[in-house]
């Protein structure tokens, strides 16, 4: 029997450890102020992986990538009129909703006015397979064609995209228009939907209800930003909707 019925279960496969006072700091302090890589990111991982950069104020939003030693953020030239203006944490802090910093192997978020951070990451061991975490990737939507949406130069990867309603944002990545083809499958006659575009990745961790052995998502974090191929499953045959084995992916996308 569930000791606290009213709270939900806990997710299998994932550690969410606080972070101090001194390391909500210094995070903000690395990604606004000096603008280097998140020292407290790389510390839970293998250091050099690629970073990125979500962070919603309550004047608009900031976004970044850094694939190397330095960010380059939305606020900065030649993007900072599509961007929220810059974060002085010493003044800011009030402006903070949410902010977002995650690579492929953990994710910090430091909550409203960053009076209080987290930071997740696989837990160690294995869990069930019928538990363990599955890896989506979410299509971001531009509309297409160079004219709306275009990578900008520069060493870093960052894009400009403009929805239909003329929305503009920018994304810490290099932009890909969606598109799709047929990939043949072994059978003949047989293809399955294949999709090429602009991804935001996600892995996400699932719970079990101790009573009622339902099962559902009750965790997420964000892994990165790609362009290209999908590059998560699930894949499904054209005309029948039925679910095809994607090659070196699992049947259901990671789970």
């Amino acid at each position: 029997m569930n000791p606290h019925p009213h709270e939900p279960p806990d997710p299998v496969g994932v550690e969410v450890r606080p972070l101090s006072e001194r390391t909500v700091g210094e995070v903000l302090d690395d990604l606004f102020v000096r603008g280097r890589r998140c020292r407290a990111l790389d510390a839970a991982g293998p250091p050099g992986a690629p970073q990125w950069l979500l962070a919603e104020l309550g004047d608009g939003r900031i976004t970044g990538s850094c694939p190397h030693a330095r960010w380059r953020r939305s606020d900065e030239p030649p993007t900072g009129h599509l961007s929220a203006p810059p974060v002085d944490p010493a003044t800011d802090r009030w402006r903070i909703l949410e902010v977002l910093v995650f690579g492929p192997h953990a994710q910090i978020r430091l909550g409203e006015g960053a009076e209080a951070g987290w930071i997740s990451t696989d837990a160690p061991g294995r869990p069930p397979d019928w538990l363990r975490p599955r890896d989506r990737s979410l299509l971001l939507q531009g509309w297409s064609g160079p004219a709306s949406s275009r990578t900008l130069e520069g060493p870093v990867p960052v894009s400009v995209t403009r929805e239909p309603s003329g929305a503009e944002a920018v994304l810490p990545v290099a932009w890909t228009d969606f598109s799709g083809r047929v990939r043949p499958l072994s059978e003949p006659g047989r293809g399955a939907l294949e999709s090429t575009g602009t991804w935001l990745t996600v892995r996400e961790y699932w719970a079990a209800d101790p009573v009622t052995g339902a099962v559902g998502v009750a965790f997420h974090r964000l892994t990165g930003l790609t362009s290209g191929r999908k590059p998560t499953g699930p894949e499904f045959e054209v005309g029948t909707g039925a679910l095809v084995e994607p090659r070196g992916r699992d049947r259901d996308g990671g789970r």
